[in-house]
């Protein structure tokens, strides 16, 4: 088949074709293509029976805890919510607040990180503490747990 195309290949020019009757350009006798196989047919999957039944099982699992669980535990334990909302938001963003305090920039992008994040948690805090403080005064357990945060720490 290689041949048929190489020896039918030259000059096409009017020129050319009508000074050089080469036996190049005379035509080339091709060979009929062969006659399509018809396809095989593929074979079918083994299809094995569904597998029997079990027991069927039901877990029962106990919900989440309302409070995050590495908050400070309250004094009245049988109380679903330990402290009140506005105590227990303070707690978490403070804690968000001085793990980032803490944190080593070791580059341009990481100190940037790490300012974005001071900037929204540790916003207000030190506003915020104070005025917890004197508004549960006389609530013995939100007393305890906010003694052991820093007065100031914006500057």
């Amino acid at each position: 088949m290689m041949l048929a195309l190489v020896a039918g290949c030259g000059d096409s020019s009017p020129e050319v074709a009508q000074a050089d009757p080469s036996p190049a350009a005379q035509p080339v006798a091709i060979a009929p293509a062969p006659a399509p196989v018809a396809p095989q047919p593929l074979p079918q999957p083994v299809v094995s029976p569904p597998p029997k039944a079990g027991p069927i099982v039901t877990v029962r699992a106990q919900p989440a805890p309302y409070f995050p669980l590495d908050l400070p535990p309250s004094d009245v334990a049988a109380t679903a919510a330990p402290f009140p909302r506005e105590v227990t938001q303070f707690m978490v963003a403070r804690d968000g607040c001085d793990h980032f305090r803490g944190e080593e920039p070791y580059d341009a992008e990481r100190r940037a990180y790490i300012a974005e994040n001071v900037a929204e948690l540790c916003h207000g805090s030190d506003a915020t503490l104070a005025m917890l403080r004197r508004r549960y005064a006389s609530d013995p357990s939100v007393t305890a747990a906010l003694h052991s945060y820093e007065d100031r720490i914006e500057e």
